[in-house]
């Protein structure tokens, strides 16, 4: 019989445990403490941290405020939240923090951004402005950019933000094996990071880093957080690397418990600094850690679990051996398809393609996965023969077109005047006929005088009045004096009007709009979804979308309850220290232009953003596809050089050839019934034929069932020998 409430009810905490199994149970209603669970492929690892932060608040009355719930992306702390709501209502669903790393890391710098070395208005630099500013370093230090290209000297700083060190840290390291640039990445590192403290703004892996300092210096902050998060939670652990574990043990008090998710197996980015060796270290560094293992599958048939546990089963430093069991059925036979060459390839997948089509199946439950976007392009040319519609993930996103990065510049220089960075990008943008000496000039003064351009254009104008002054400087002032007029209009406007409207302005009082019309009008756009100016309407409506946002969250805040929640949180530390405000409080285009930066970064990987609801067959590596699924896969050149990589094989370490295994298994696992798995005999790559011959991992997974009938084995192999099928 279920368990009774006082009024004769079946318990809320019972409710929450129904249609989990015992595994999932376990995890869910364990007691406080700290717990490492090691949820494998499709076992529903997502649906027990939902039911756990709900049993947390019903059945252990903990407050919902002092619960941190972290994931990987925007997209599944939304998700996250709107799951729990239901389970324990919009009201104490909205006091829960459920965000990424970097969310949590901007809102807690937002608070305490003097304490962090900040002034509270600080920007956030999306990739492209790190890139420009790189670019300009590296200009001004005569550092060629063909030999060493601004886009890695960028993933190498925030690669070692990402590893705890400062440019001070970096150059007393000195250089390590291999590392050909270390003299040039040391100047560039110091100029990056002093620019980025003239100029108030953080990018990315600053967000941590300078949290991370933040609670390492500064014992009332850190204090604070530890009274106020008593339950810690943490998604896809497996993909945290060494700033976030350091974070999240900052974060933990004495008092807290932590509930870490993820699954080793599924660990595949450990090329971006990735260490699954965290869950090992989780358990060396809490205490009385509870573990618990999810291994019943929901996804996928047997037959696909067969074939990924065999090939993982492989893998010598897992942290648990772990055998999925699904239940949903056998299913069908995995498709090994043995092709002669590439072409075949591509035209066997279509020809599959077309025919679970005309069986009923639609085009979106199907994904060809590769290792490698150059592996697409023939695949690409097939469905379009074919007449077979796609959609390729991991394109240019909105945020990254030109139109977009233009008209946000404008609005970071109206909340930062300090931001060089977006002052470069637009100063001449429309044309003002403003060159390269104007702007060199302009720079030289805010070098002499320790300011930012904007406040370089405002010395010059008062100069400018001053009798005898120099006509030269006068001239420079006269050339630049409209930008500077500009910016002001824009700053007068948006003390009162909308957000949208603001940027409706901007858009239209900058004449981007005007420019981008033309540039459309050239190249026979006008009117186009995709057009230049659509994307500016675009990004109106969603300002706006994000305004109303934003105003129901302010009404929902103002209440009685939620202000002595607020007040409560002050009394155990000083406001004026940098207390969490509430979103009243926030300036409304700094928070959106915050957020669209940390959706726009970061998620590029794995959050699939370039995805559509039209019927269209998804095509994306298999990095992206962590975390989706499809009802029919086709897993892509999976050979040799390929999967594992040339690089791999070259290094030839165990660690880079069980990352590669582990990627294969996160492609196979992303099958639910169908699942086709191919090779390329010869493959033309970069202009040359070369021989490949089937994958090291699938011909592993063939030799462990050599020994059984082959009506028994969970695949079958079909030779290709020529271009049709």
């Amino acid at each position: 019989m279920d368990e009774l409430d006082e009024l004769g009810n079946p318990s809320v905490s019972n409710s929450i445990l129904e249609n989990l199994n015992d595994s999932q149970k376990e995890a869910v209603s364990a007691p406080l403490s700290n717990m490492l669970v090691i949820a494998g492929a499709g076992t529903g690892k997502t649906r027990v941290l939902v039911s756990r932060i709900a049993y947390l608040i019903k059945h252990y009355m903990i407050e919902p405020r002092n619960i941190l719930a972290v994931t990987f992306t925007n997209k599944a702390a939304g998700e996250m939240r709107e799951r729990i709501g239901l389970f324990v209502g919009e009201f104490l669903q909205r006091q829960l923090w459920a965000s990424t790393f970097h969310s949590i890391c901007l809102r807690l710098l937002r608070a305490y951004a003097k304490q962090a070395g900040l002034e509270p208005n600080f920007t956030v630099l999306d990739t492209d402005s790190q890139t420009t500013l790189t670019k300009r370093i590296m200009k001004e230090l005569n550092i060629d950019v063909k030999e060493f290209k601004p886009s890695e000297a960028v993933s190498k700083i925030c690669k070692l933000k990402e590893d705890g060190l400062r440019a001070d840290d970096y150059i007393k390291r000195g250089r390590t094996f291999g590392e050909s640039q270390y003299e040039n990445m040391c100047k560039i590192y110091s100029a990056y990071e002093k620019i980025c403290n003239d100029e108030n703004s953080v990018d990315f892996s600053e967000l941590l880093l300078r949290t991370v300092e933040l609670l390492e210096s500064n014992d009332e902050i850190r204090a604070l957080q530890h009274r106020r998060f008593k339950e810690i939670l943490v998604d896809e652990f497996q993909d945290t690397n060494s700033i976030q574990y350091k974070f999240l043990r900052l974060m933990a008090g004495k008092n807290s418990h932590v509930m870490v998710v993820g699954d080793d197996d599924q660990s595949i980015y450990g090329w971006r600094g990735a260490d699954y060796t965290n869950m090992h270290k989780f358990l060396k560094d809490f205490d009385d850690v509870h573990e618990i293992l999810l291994a019943l599958n929901y996804r996928s048939s047997q037959k696909i679990l067969d074939m990924a546990n065999t090939l993982i089963a492989e893998n010598s430093d897992r942290l648990m051996e772990k055998v999925l069991k699904g239940n949903i059925g056998q299913g069908d036979d995995v498709s090994i398809l043995n092709c002669s060459n590439n072409n075949c390839e591509a035209s066997a997948v279509v020809q599959l393609i077309a025919k679970l089509h005309e069986a009923g199946e639609k085009y979106k439950d199907m994904a060809i996965l590769y290792r490698n976007n150059y592996l697409s392009l023939g695949f690409e040319q097939s469905l379009s023969m074919k007449h077979i519609p796609f959609v390729i993930y991991g394109g240019q996103r909105f945020f990254e077109r030109a139109e977009i990065l233009d008209t946000l510049a404008y609005l970071r220089l109206l909340i930062n005047e300090n931001d060089d960075t977006a002052a470069l990008r637009i100063i001449n943008v429309p044309s003002r006929k403003l060159g390269p000496k104007v702007v060199a000039d302009l720079r030289a003064i805010g070098r002499e005088r320790n300011c930012s351009m904007l406040q370089a254009i405002r010395l010059l104008e008062a100069y400018s009045k001053q009798e005898g002054a120099d006509k030269a400087l006068v001239s420079l002032y006269k050339k630049v004096s409209p930008f500077y007029n500009l910016i002001l209009q824009m700053k007068e406007k948006k003390e009162n009007a909308p957000l949208h409207e603001l940027v409706d302005y901007v858009i239209n009082a900058s004449g981007l709009q005007e420019m981008y019309a033309l540039k459309d009008a050239k190249e026979g756009k006008t009117g186009e979804e995709n057009s230049r100016v659509s994307n500016l309407g675009v990004l109106v409506s969603n300002v706006k979308e994000f305004e109303a946002s934003m105003n129901a969250q302010v009404a929902k805040e103002a209440t009685a309850e939620e202000a002595k929640d607020i007040n409560a949180d002050n009394s155990e530390g000083s406001a004026s220290d940098g207390e969490i405000t509430s979103t009243a409080l926030e300036d409304p285009l700094l928070t959106y232009l915050s957020n669209i930066t940390l959706v726009s970064t970061s998620e590029l990987d794995e959050d699939g953003s370039s995805s559509t609801e039209c019927d269209a067959v998804n095509m994306m590596t298999i990095h992206s596809s962590k975390g989706l699924e499809f009802k029919h896969v086709f897993l892509v050149g999976f050979e040799n050089t390929i999967l594992p990589s040339q690089r791999s094989v070259d290094i030839g370490s165990d660690k880079s050839i069980s990352e590669e295994r582990r990627l294969a298994y996160v492609g196979i696992t992303r099958a639910k019934e169908d699942l086709y798995i191919s090779y390329a005999q010869n493959r033309s790559m970069f202009g040359n034929i070369v021989t490949t011959g089937a994958s090291q991992f699938l011909r592993q997974i063939v030799r462990s069932y050599n020994e059984i009938k082959k009506e028994d084995r969970p695949f079958k192999i079909i030779p290709i020998a020529s271009q049709r099928y």
